[in-house]
């Protein structure tokens, strides 16, 4: 069955000698479902709870940008057709 809202996802490349703990404050935070280390272009990806392109837009630049370890981040919405 499809889902109604949409999903977003954050992609997160940490700059070079970030501590493996850089991302423990983000723990906490309601509006992260999950968090997924990854190889490749990017270092993890989080999936977010977010209603519209500006509160992820806020949530990108106000948490994770603000994060003195974050170099880049990329950002993509889907929704579930089946």
């Amino acid at each position: 069955m499809a889902q109604k809202d949409w999903q977003a996802w954050v992609w997160i490349k940490w700059k070079p000698g970030t501590s493996s703990t850089a991302w423990e404050n983000w723990k906490s935070n309601p509006q992260i479902k999950s968090a997924w280390s990854t190889l490749g272009e990017w270092d993890c990806v989080l999936t977010l709870n977010v209603a519209t392109p500006e509160e992820l837009e806020t949530f990108v630049w106000k948490t994770i940008r603000s994060n003195q370890w974050v170099e880049g981040t990329s950002t993509s919405w889907a929704k579930q057709w089946w």
